[in-house]
């Protein structure tokens, strides 16, 4: 957790379990540490918050620690990102650690979490819903930077570390209001589960251990399957079914999960209830349809494929002009376009294909699928709806709008990777003909 001679930055609030996380580490002389005390003002509090700084600044200058103090506003953040008061809080907290951290060239940022937040943190996942990965709690080292040295340390013994050193500390007033979930689990629910079992903080702290140990298999597991499942296009992930649903049903839960975190930011809200009903969605017997997550992520499945976007990349298509040949690179594909010599052609492919010089001219629009869109595939003399080409060839519904389409005077000329258009095909015999390779198709 911690090595001789590193540099630490400690959150220091001036409440009790911070004060003696400060003291403890100044205390652990072998380890030559240098510490830097840093505190946030949230902008929450007002008075009692600059009268929680000063004391903070007291505090560290009282054992000679170097000390930060930095200003944020909890309240303008909560209300720009819809997270709670606490969560913006605590994400304006420790980007404020981390930047000092990088200012020092600190290698190591210190909490005050204590056995008491563990316990409380597991009560408030398990009122939530949450799964093994909830439930295994704060672990004592989060990334490369933090560490938690008291988090298998009660409050109680705290406070008997500082009464018996008569070193002060002061309470934040926020701690006895009821409006908040994880006070109510401290002043009310802690309590009535003690008379059950008196040692109630350390059996879920115990239970977190053993749920993070068996967190850390499953995700490793998980890491295993995952880009066998799943294929990146661009913002968004296509997973193949069949090897989704042969996966051990834990290990799917945590794909799954991997899968909301690889295509968006915030998690928030999303429970193991939803992961379950999506993952039960996506193994049952329902040949397409969708499962919408709290937060806008959606898994929608069809023809033994399924997609992980957002709602709002599901139903968003494009639209380019292509004015000349050359290499055109756009966010749903890339592709070149080339004159190339008749003689010596290589064989067509999916993405590769040649058409007639001189029945496609530029410009060339490439898009997504309209609905009414018809072209004449090759081979044949009638128009074809391009919805029942998808349909035939078993494109699910939720890919049709990741299709590129390409047109020339309004015609549809190429299906992407898919078939060309009757009327585009080279004619007779060209020196010329106008290559076009899908160099990166977003399906």
């Amino acid at each position: 957790m911690l090595r001789p001679g590193d540099r630490v930055v400690v959150g220091l609030s001036g409440g009790a379990d911070s004060v003696c996380l400060l003291y403890a580490l100044h205390g652990l002389k072998a380890y030559r540490l240098t510490l830097l005390a840093a505190h946030l003002n949230h902008g929450i509090r007002g008075k009692e918050a600059a009268r929680d700084a000063e004391f903070s600044r007291g505090v560290a200058e009282s054992l000679g620690v170097e000390f930060e103090l930095g200003e944020a506003d909890a309240p303008a953040l909560r209300k720009k990102s819809r997270l709670s008061l606490e969560d913006a809080a605590r994400v304006l907290r420790y980007e404020f650690f981390e930047n000092v951290r990088k200012k020092h060239g600190a290698s190591r940022i210190a909490t005050a979490h204590t056995l008491d937040d563990q316990a409380e943190t597991v009560l408030m996942r398990l009122l939530r819903g949450s799964g093994t990965r909830g439930l295994s709690g704060i672990p004592p080292v989060s990334g490369e930077y933090i560490v938690r040295p008291l988090i298998e340390t009660g409050r109680a013994a705290i406070e008997s570390f500082l009464k018996s050193r008569r070193i002060e500390w002061i309470d934040d007033s926020t701690n006895l209001e009821r409006d908040y979930l994880r006070n109510r689990i401290r002043l009310d629910l802690l309590p009535a589960l003690k008379e059950y079992n008196p040692k109630i903080m350390e059996t879920l702290a115990r239970t977190a251990d053993i749920l993070r140990l068996e967190e850390d298999f499953i995700s490793r597991e998980a890491g295993k399957g995952f880009w066998r499942v799943f294929k990146r296009e661009g913002s968004e992930l296509t997973g193949n079914l069949d090897k989704y649903i042969r996966l051990h049903s834990t290990v799917r839960i945590a794909v799954l999960m991997r899968a909301l975190t690889e295509t968006r930011e915030n998690l928030k809200n999303v429970s193991s209830i939803h992961l379950s009903a999506a993952d039960a969605f996506l193994t049952s017997m329902t040949a397409s349809g969708e499962s919408v997550f709290p937060g806008g992520s959606v898994v929608v499945k069809g023809h033994g494929s399924f997609l992980v976007t957002t709602k709002d990349d599901l139903a968003k298509g494009f639209s380019y002009v292509i004015p000349s040949t050359g290499i055109w690179s756009f966010p749903e594909l890339e592709v070149e376009i080339e004159e190339a010599p008749v003689k010596g052609l290589e064989e067509e492919r999916e993405d590769v294909v040649y058409l007639d010089s001189d029945s496609v001219k530029f410009p060339i629009e490439v898009r997504s699928f309209k609905p009414g869109d018809r072209f004449v595939p090759l081979g044949m003399k009638s128009r074809k709806k391009v919805k029942d080409f998808f349909i035939d060839r078993k494109v699910p519904a939720f890919m049709r709008l990741r299709v590129p389409i390409f047109l020339s005077a309004g015609e549809i000329i190429w299906i992407g990777g898919m078939r060309i258009g009757e009327r585009a095909k080279v004619k007779g015999k060209p020196e010329k003909v106008l290559k076009l390779t899908l160099l990166r198709p977003r399906f």
